[in-house]
C-alpha cells in the first residue's frame, strides 16, 4: 500500500477598517548672534580685507577667542554689515578663524556680522480610533 500525504491549502485575506489620526508638532529654535570689529591697517592686504576673529566682540563686548567665529551650518545663514550697509554673500568668506571680504575696505570702519542658526525638533502622536481587522480565511 502506497502512502500518500494529504495537505490543505487555504487562502486568508484581511481587511483593515477604522481611521488613524497623526498629529505632528514641530518647533523651530534660532540662534542668532551678532558680532561688530573695526577694520584696522593690518587686516587689509592685496585688495582683501581678512578680519580674525580676535577682532571681534560679542554682544556683551566681550572679544572672541581665537578660531571661535560661529559659522552656521546648512541650517542657517549669515549677514555682513559694513558701516550698515548689507554686503552681498558672493565677496563673504566666514570661518572660525576668520571674515573674509574681497575688497579692501577703508581703516576705521565697522563691520557686524550677524549668525542665524536653526534647530527644528518633531514629535508625533498617532491615535487609532476604531480600528478592526477582519480576516476570511478560505479552504479549497
Amino acid at each position: 500500500m502506497s502512502e500518500h500525504l494529504i495537505t490543505s491549502y487555504a487562502t486568508a485575506t484581511s481587511q483593515v477598517s477604522g481611521t488613524i489620526t497623526t498629529t505632528t508638532t514641530t518647533t523651530l529654535t534660532p540662534a542668532v548672534k551678532r558680532f561688530s570689529a573695526t577694520v584696522v591697517i593690518g587686516n587689509i592686504l592685496s585688495g582683501v580685507t581678512t578680519i580674525p576673529s580676535t577682532s571681534f566682540k560679542d554682544d556683551s563686548g566681550t572679544t572672541l577667542a581665537a578660531n571661535s567665529l560661529t559659522v552656521p551650518g546648512s541650517n542657517g545663514y549669515y549677514n555682513v554689515f559694513v558701516n550698515g550697509v548689507l554686503q552681498l554673500g558672493g565677496i563673504l568668506t566666514l570661518t572660525t578663524a576668520s571674515l573674509v571680504i574681497s575688497n579692501s575696505l577703508t581703516i576705521g570702519v565697522t563691520v557686524l556680522l550677524e549668525t542665524l542658526s536653526f534647530t527644528a525638533s518633531s514629535t508625533s502622536t498617532s491615535t487609532t480610533n476604531n480600528l478592526v481587522v477582519t480576516t476570511t480565511i478560505h479552504t479549497n
